[in-house]
């Protein structure tokens, strides 16, 4: 029996999906953010409301609750970046985690994830949903990255969104590109180094 992330990459690779993830552009994902999480549930089973985060900086990454390398080691280095942010800019920004593997993931999965790893901050929602809904939000970020192993089956990148929903920038996430990422909040926040 193949596991729940082999399945969802299988899915991904087979179902006709106009263009598909391997040739699916990041700018996709300015087209659409961030309605194409409509649908989805946070850690505490709220659904999502795309209206939340307009106004706001946000940071974009996918994850799923049992990788054992990239994803934990992405989320710590987030976790301690948001709190080296001054309050200014910390009040300005929204995480969005997004698990890739909703057949484990549920929100009370997520929830105990969340604060295993010390995210205890209303404004980082971990986000999962239904199969359909993952599949369409991996497609519109290209998320999912069919020609790898099983190990590493969803981009490691952190995208980053301006106040009107614009993707600025993607950051490379395994290591996160931590400086140049804190860098850009603070100037988009107009804050000080």
């Amino acid at each position: 029996m193949k596991s729940p992330i082999a399945a969802l990459l299988l899915l991904v690779t087979t179902l006709p999906f106009g263009h598909g993830p391997a040739k699916a552009s990041a700018g996709q994902a300015a087209n659409v953010f961030p309605g194409v999480l409509a649908g989805l549930v946070d850690q505490y089973g709220r659904g999502f409301d795309p209206g939340s985060v307009r106004g706001r900086l946000v940071l974009v990454n996918f994850i799923f609750t049992r990788c054992g390398s990239t994803c934990p080691t992405q989320t710590a280095h987030l976790v301690q970046l948001r709190r080296t942010l001054p309050a200014p800019v910390r009040d300005r920004l929204t995480i969005l985690s997004i698990s890739v593997d909703p057949a484990n993931d549920d929100p009370a999965t997520l929830r105990t994830y969340a604060k295993s790893m010390g995210i205890a901050d209303r404004r980082w929602r971990l986000l999962t949903g239904s199969l359909p809904d993952i599949l369409r939000v991996t497609r519109a970020f290209a998320a999912i990255r069919p020609d790898v192993t099983s190990q590493a089956l969803h981009s490691s990148e952190v995208r980053l969104f301006d106040a009107r929903g614009r993707m600025l920038q993607r950051y490379s996430g395994a290591p996160l590109a931590a400086a140049h990422l804190r860098a850009d909040l603070m100037t988009l926040s107009g804050a000080r180094a």
